[in-house]
């Protein structure tokens, strides 16, 4: 039996932050320059997470697989001394998500979880939650969410008809993910339910998040508060 570590990926799914066109719904209840900097703030605390994981982890690497291409400049900010970087390839999500991971799993990672910037406070225990599901190649591992998607996937081996024909921006998104998981051999774990940050309401249940935990994403949650008290008690 070899004692070599398997190789472990986490992939953060990320667009550039620039003025204009990150969280474009929440544009009108804030300007454009402070979502960005919202935003700028949601990749900071994923990166921390995510540098959180790798510490538990025995041969992890954390991997920004950005678009558009070409914009890795604006990443500056957030971006992190030793995480590997890869443009986005794809028409759609569901193709740029399958040709990520056939990169990976070509250059050998044998475990991948896929996360996006949209879930700040996601807890470490999650993302190490779904690695250890990921003992046998025909696992999937979801992480959904309250709108009807998911915030984290998990495969140890290339399954793109997962991600193929799927209603990408929908409340439908997750429904269509679990019936494509019952046509194949896959097992599927879902992870406990969490959110993603699209819309106003969406920062409300965020701060709920942070009564019940004040420890999870300090910079957005120092963030929201700032802009809280200067804007009211309505964002």
């Amino acid at each position: 039996m070899s004692d070599t570590p398997v190789r472990e990926a986490l992939v953060l799914l990320a667009r550039a932050p620039v003025e204009g066109s990150v969280k474009t719904r929440l544009v009108g209840s804030l300007t454009p320059a402070e979502v960005l900097e919202l935003y700028l703030n949601f990749l900071r605390d994923t990166f921390r997470m995510m540098e959180e994981v790798q510490a538990e982890r025995d041969d992890l690497a954390i991997v920004l697989c950005f678009t558009p291409e070409g914009s890795e400049e604006a990443f500056e900010e957030v971006e992190r001394e030793g995480c590997l970087m890869m443009a986005q390839r794809g028409t759609d999500l569901g193709e740029r998500i399958i040709n990520c991971l056939d990169d990976l799993f070509r250059d050998g990672y044998e475990r991948i979880v896929v996360i996006g910037a949209d879930s700040p406070a996601l807890p470490v225990e999650y993302v190490l939650d779904a690695f250890d599901e990921l003992t046998e190649p025909e696992t999937v591992v979801i992480g959904p969410t309250l709108d009807g998607g998911y915030y984290l996937v998990g495969l140890g081996r290339p399954v793109p008809e997962l991600f193929c024909d799927i209603p990408w921006s929908s409340e439908g998104v997750l429904t269509a993910t679990r019936e494509r998981i019952e046509q194949t051999s896959m097992r599927l774990v879902e992870l406990p339910e969490f959110i993603d940050i699209d819309t106003p309401a969406d920062l409300e249940l965020l701060e709920e998040v942070f009564a019940a935990d004040p420890g999870l994403a300090p910079r957005t949650r120092r963030h929201l508060k700032k802009l809280r008290k200067s804007k009211g008690s309505a964002l």
